[in-house]
């Protein structure tokens, strides 16, 4: 494009510019070869001179849609599972994923003669299950082929049909009928996969380690083989390496727990992190150490109720992450993760595991116990004013068993009762009970922040309609920089401004979990709690490994979060210490009521 200017009538200066495409961010030009630019993956053009400066003039794209991951969708890590999520906003259309996928890898579970499973639809259809990644699929497959669906697919034969990702609630049946016409495939060009926790390595590391600590049998390899099943249950896989740590922990740990019943010392590793291990604590607040976890799998196997046991878990550690990076010290429990963890007690402590009524008992709270087993394993630390937002995780926890009577008003009457909260403080806290208690609820895919919010700004609740309706308005402006839109959020003296900020920054970059954080510990309103709060809410949704992996692995206290999250995801859960005489038996004895 050219435009004249003319200082002189006789002479003309030609001024040349273009239009600069604007990508969405999560669209990689060239990536997938042949594919052109989906027009709904460009936000806007801007108008550039001939040195590439913008004039100014933009052109937004009003068939522009948000790629998946802000949509709230998981984060694709093979072209297979990109093209899927294309597929959901609307970049592509169906003959240009059937196009593009003929040539990626997708993993196909191998049944007990070494080929590839099919199964029949209801009209006698072939259809061949097929994963996008390692990550979806499922427990109880050890062994898959990697292989592009024109290699696996026959002409001809009536097997055309791959149902990518089955078992998902973002699966899709794929059929390649007229894709694969005419199409000569490559039948070597595969290879055949096994799961790490039953590979060759693992598997001869797991025997060697039971011969070595006199476990005898299978007993380390056969463990292996079902945590990894748990993790495949709540949306994670083990990797090779964390398979062998895993393995090494629970070997000593187990070891160690034969030789106390015998009356014998044991020995634990000077650095528990580096073997595999995280401190719990007993009843008196002695430390025991344990296999970790990693945040993917609830050791003892106990299903999720109505919250998920990873989400529980990642909320707690995202909230002390999220105050340790506001405050800069990644390894002391700052003072407002020491109050949360104390009301957490509380409701253990002065609360029944099953409330038929919804009413709270009397005496509730009891009162602190400056000798209980959470005492003595916080010690000494900082120490702040009370803060009624830091109750908001132990009166979540409170609905875990999902009966009427301990629904919303139960939670908030909770809360009340821990805090004496009214007014604005006791709407803050409201807020973050009715998004923290979608989040956190069992299954896949988790909620999108914005997809809780959407449903407050319909709800006609006051005044939770119109804090949604703010924050997804200012959750649309993209571009426009956080820190610049979270100072509009409220006088920053006000706990709803804390929550506001908080909740927004979740539902802006719950794709960037150490952006969200980092911008709530940048503001001014509370910015330890508000980074604790965004934490939590972050946390909930993403659980523990997907969390800053470096903020998670500094944070020397890792273990007594744990620790106590799985305490409260056991109380409240109809599968935990509601159907469980042993835990009946023992819980007194670690939270007493008096």
């Amino acid at each position: 494009m050219a435009s004249a200017l003319s200082g002189d009538p006789a002479v003309t200066v030609q001024h040349f510019t273009d239009w600069k495409t604007v990508l969405d961010p999560e669209f990689r030009r060239n990536e997938f070869p042949g594919l052109a630019t989906p027009e709904p993956a460009i936000v806007r053009w801007i108008e550039v001179d001939e040195r590439e400066q913008p004039t100014g003039n933009v052109r937004e794209n009003p068939a522009h849609r948000p790629g998946p991951e802000w949509f709230g969708g998981p984060k694709a890590t093979t072209p297979a599972a990109k093209l899927m999520g294309m597929r959901r906003v609307g970049w592509i259309d169906d003959a240009t994923l059937r196009r593009q996928l003929l040539d990626c890898e997708v993993l196909v579970p191998l049944g007990g003669d070494g080929e590839p499973v099919r199964s029949r639809t209801r009209d006698d259809r072939v259809v061949i299950p097929a994963y996008s990644a390692t990550v979806t699929i499922p427990a109880g497959i050890h062994r898959w082929r990697r292989i592009r669906p024109r290699d696996l697919l026959r002409p001809g034969s009536g097997e055309t049909r791959l149902d990518l990702d089955p078992g998902h609630a973002l699966s899709m049946a794929v059929d390649f009928a007229e894709e694969i016409s005419g199409i000569e495939p490559e039948p070597g060009r595969y290879a055949d996969e096994v799961a790490p926790e039953v590979s060759p390595h693992v598997t001869e590391l797991a025997t060697r380690l039971g011969a070595e600590y006199e476990l005898g049998g299978e007993l380390v390899v056969k463990r292996l083989t079902a945590v990894a099943g748990w993790a495949r249950k709540n949306g994670y896989e083990l990797s090779a390496d964390e398979c062998e740590r895993y393995a090494r922990a629970y070997a000593r740990w187990v070891r160690n727990l034969r030789l106390r019943h015998d009356g014998q010392p044991v020995e634990w590793p000077a650095d528990l992190a580096g073997n595999g291990l995280v401190n719990h604590y007993d009843d008196s607040g002695r430390p025991a150490p344990r296999p970790w976890t990693m945040g993917k799998f609830q050791d003892t196997g106990t299903p999720s109720g109505l919250f998920a046991w990873h989400r529980v878990v990642g909320a707690y550690v995202g909230f002390a992450v999220g105050e340790c990076l506001a405050l800069g010290n990644g390894d002391v429990l700052g003072p407002m993760t020491r109050q949360m963890l104390r009301h957490t007690e509380t409701v253990l402590r002065g609360l029944p595991f099953m409330n038929a009524t919804g009413d709270l008992p009397p005496g509730f709270p009891p009162a602190p116990k400056p000798d209980s087993w959470l005492a003595v394993a916080l010690g000494a630390g900082p120490e702040a004013p009370p803060n009624p937002l830091t109750a908001v995780l132990a009166a979540t926890m409170t609905a875990g068993l999902e009966l009427e009577s301990t629904g919303l008003p139960y939670q908030l009457t909770v809360a009340r009762a821990l805090t004496g909260a009214d007014g604005e403080t006791a709407t803050a806290i409201e807020l973050l009970v009715r998004i923290l208690r979608k989040v956190l609820v069992n299954g896949e895919p988790p909620w999108p922040f914005h997809a809780v919010l959407g449903e407050l700004r319909k709800s006609g609740q006051a005044p939770f309609d119109e804090i949604a309706a703010i924050v997804l308005a200012l959750r649309d402006g993209r571009d426009i920089p956080d820190a610049e839109q979270i100072e509009t959020l409220g006088d920053p003296a006000s706990p709803l401004a804390v929550a506001g900020r908080a909740v927004f920054t979740a539902a802006k970059r719950h794709h960037d979990p150490f952006a969200a954080i980092q911008v709530a510990g940048l503001q001014s309103a509370d910015p330890p709690l508000t980074a604790a709060l965004t934490g939590a809410l972050i946390g909930a949704r993403v659980g523990v490994p997907g969390l800053p992996a470096d903020l998670v692995g500094a944070l020397t206290p890792l273990g007594l979060l744990d620790n106590l999250a799985n305490d409260v995801y056991l109380y409240f859960n109809l599968y935990g210490v509601a159907r469980s005489r042993s835990l009946q038996e023992t819980w007194p004895q670690r939270y007493p009521k008096d």
